[in-house]
């Protein structure tokens, strides 16, 4: 008999790296593998903000996977707004919800730097404020393929923010 429905697979296996004995630096497992710095000049970096954990996890692993270097994810507006302040990074993407608040005062701080950024909200754009109805706005939960190709757009050096 035919299974019409495939079994589920695991996209990616989560990789687990044991501390290094004395080992002072982050626990970050490409500063332990020493890769890290020598990526971070020719990646493009981005900050992620999602305060729902697997669609963060998801998230960040296709990222990674396209590969970008990411920054988060950032859970609360208090962790996504130092990061918008005193990171260094190339583009985000903002969920509008954060455990109940709304994620605009990190948008105008990365507009006012001119950091490109776009929404990926259950909010639909034409609840935004008028200065982010333009801005790119996928709906949740959005195909990993659209956001990459979103990110991409988003990040081209001729882009206007």
């Amino acid at each position: 008999m035919h299974d019409s429905h495939p079994p589920p697979r695991i996209r990616d296996p989560l990789q687990l790296i044991p501390p290094v004995a004395g080992h002072q630096g982050s626990d970050d497992p490409e500063d332990v593998l020493g890769r890290r710095d020598a990526r971070r000049d020719t990646q493009q970096r981005v900050l992620l903000v999602e305060d729902e954990f697997l669609v963060s996890a998801v998230l960040a692993a296709d990222l990674r996977a396209a590969g970008y270097d990411v920054l988060g994810p950032c859970a609360t507006l208090a962790a996504a707004m130092e990061a918008a302040q005193s990171e260094s990074f190339d583009g985000a993407i903002l969920d509008i919800n954060l455990k109940g608040q709304l994620v605009y005062p990190v948008a105008e701080e990365l507009a006012r730097r001119r950091i490109p950024f776009m929404f990926l909200s259950g909010y639909a754009s034409i609840s935004m404020p008028e200065p982010f109805r333009a801005r790119p706005c996928l709906p949740k939960p959005a195909d990993s393929t659209v956001v990459l190709h979103e990110v991409q757009n988003m990040l081209r050096p001729n882009r206007v923010n």
